[in-house]
């Protein structure tokens, strides 16, 4: 894959197979800042000391993972984050893109790198042999990654206070974006959660509603003039 730098010095990956960067050009960061933890309501929890479940469809790079421990980690706020990512061969990307640089606490990257590495997760594998993997990146925050398919498989258990969802867009991966997955979804967020993402398109709007979602239109990213939050 090809290493892009963003608008705001941090980078990403271009993906061949969907055609699309893992983060926007304009800013990783910047994006992965503003779409999920400001405008889920995340970054607010943590600053105030509430313990945070969060789930993200469609790991990556570990950005936004990344970015949530290290503010939990300086707030000092309990959090359990569950991940999905359905190719497991792009952990092996994850030290190419230097996201060390980018947090307060670089702890939790060689904790993520490190964990990774020991359950031989940064190598190619079938991921329908490996169970969920369960990572301490603090005291008190957690990663469970679970290599599957957000679609076939069954959804990490519980309630969730945000749900991330960050798979590649609707045009190159639309499974992710049906009312029949957002219905599921919606069953997996809490009462006052949220979950956000960075599309806006009219037909990803309809499809959450259809799913008993509460959806607005709320200001995007650098590069995006809207994006979408739907309250549950």
């Amino acid at each position: 894959m090809t290493t892009i730098r963003t608008s705001d010095g941090s980078h990403t990956l271009h993906s061949e197979r969907y055609g699309e960067t893992f983060h926007s050009i304009n800013g990783a960061v910047t994006e992965s800042r503003h779409v999920f933890l400001n405008t889920s309501g995340v970054a607010e929890r943590l600053a105030t000391g509430q313990a945070t479940r969060v789930l993200e469809i469609g790991f990556g790079l570990g950005l936004n993972c990344l970015l949530t421990a290290d503010l939990a980690s300086d707030c000092q706020t309990p959090l359990a984050y569950h991940a999905i990512e359905n190719d497991p061969s792009v952990l092996a990307l994850l030290p190419t893109v230097h996201y060390r640089e980018q947090l307060k606490d670089a702890r939790l990257y060689d904790q993520l790198i490190a964990g990774l590495d020991a359950a031989a997760y940064l190598h190619d594998g079938d991921r329908d042999t490996r169970p969920p993997l369960t990572l301490t990146l603090d005291r008190n925050i957690t990663l469970t990654l679970h290599l599957c398919d957000a679609i076939r498989d069954e959804l990490p258990a519980g309630e969730f206070d945000a749900i991330y969802l960050d798979a590649f867009s609707p045009d190159s991966n639309p499974e992710c974006w049906t009312p029949e997955f957002f219905a599921r979804l919606h069953g997996k967020t809490s009462a006052g959660g949220a979950l956000t993402t960075y599309s806006a398109k009219g037909d990803v709007r309809r499809a959450l509603m259809a799913a008993g979602y509460h959806v607005r239109k709320m200001a995007g990213p650098p590069g995006k003039r809207e994006m979408l939050h739907a309250g549950c």
